[in-house]
């Protein structure tokens, strides 16, 4: 399973599609006020920023945030 594409909605939220076509729409928000690594992005400018690489959405030059597939695609994020 991999993120074929990747879309910012509004308010920390991401729309995601896979590559078995299946869609969700993901707030990060709750997750980033929670993890103190992740502070950076409650920042909407730099949450923005993210990139699709490796079949996954990350932040950051050395993927400061990222998220298990599994996680994404069944959009369970704690």
């Amino acid at each position: 399973m991999k993120v074929t594409s990747a879309k910012y909605i509004d308010d920390y939220k991401v729309e995601l599609i896979f590559d078995d076509k299946k869609k969700n729409v993901i707030n990060f928000l709750p997750v980033i006020k929670k993890n103190p690594v992740c502070k950076k992005y409650l920042d909407v400018t730099q949450f923005k920023k993210f990139k699709l690489e490796q079949g996954n959405i990350v932040w950051g030059k050395n993927w400061d945030m990222i998220f298990t597939l599994d996680s994404l695609y069944h959009n369970t994020l704690k």
